[in-house]
Parts: structure tokens; sequence; C-alpha cells
């Protein structure tokens, strides 16, 4: 049965390589059961004394909090204001895709391209209308 022999060899690979990949030690072999050092806590700066029989607040770890929290939201603020500038920016990016074309075309021209409506419409003009003179018969009345 060389299909069952093959299984075999399989599966002690797979054992080897589950004894090699096994870095957590769930079983607690080769662990001392008593710490070595003990961790130290944060440093702290000696400050005043509280009198006796009041509780003392712990200013350091406060200070430390807010300092903390000034930090997390001026990090909110500033991702807050690129997140905006990106979507106000976004109608912006959409009417440059949708009026590529037309753009292109209009600085082969050489016409004046004016976006409106919050980048969400074009206005193209031929700047060689600004040469032209009123009729000197009509002063540029129709009718």
């Amino acid at each position: 049965m060389p299909t069952q022999r093959n299984a075999t060899r399989a599966l002690d690979r797979a054992g080897r390589a589950s004894d090699v990949i096994n870095v957590s030690n769930l079983t607690s072999t080769n662990k001392p059961p008593w710490r070595l050092v003990e961790p130290s806590g944060p440093a702290r700066l000696p400050g005043p004394t509280a009198p006796a029989g009041t509780a003392r607040a712990d200013t350091w770890t406060f200070r430390a909090r807010v300092r903390a929290l000034a930090g997390a939201v001026r990090a909110a603020a500033t991702a807050g204001r690129g997140l905006l500038g990106w979507l106000a920016a976004a109608p912006c990016r959409l009417g440059d895709r949708l009026f590529a074309m037309n753009d292109a075309e209009a600085r082969w021209r050489s016409w004046q391209t004016t976006g409106t409506h919050g980048g969400l419409g074009r206005r193209y003009r031929d700047p060689q209308f600004g040469t032209l003179a009123r009729c000197p018969e009509c002063h540029g009345e129709v009718g």
C-alpha cells in the first residue's frame, strides 16, 4: 500500500515542522516559576507631599493623560482638515475627469476655460471675440 507510506511520511514531516514553528510554548516547558527581575514602574518626579489624612492626587499621571489627550485632539484635527480638503476638492477632480477631452480641445484652440458650479461645469470662450467691434450703423442693436 504505497498510499499509506506516503501519508505517514507526510504526517512525520508536518509533526517536525510544527515542533519548529511552535514559539508560544503553551506547555510552560523550560519556564522558571519565578520572575528573575521585577519590572520597574514609571519614573515619577518628586513633588510636594500632601498633609496626612488627605488623599493626594497623582498629578504626574493626570498631566501625562492631559498631554496625551491634547496630542490626540491635534492629530484628529489635522486628519479632519485633510479629509475635509480632500472632500472639498472631489467635485473639481470629477469635473476635470468629465471635461478632460473638451478641455484638451479648448487648449488646442487657445480658448479660455472657466470652471463653474464648483468644478462640475465649464465655460469656454474664444479670446478673439474681444477684438470684434460694433457695427457703426446699428451700434450692436438687433432688430
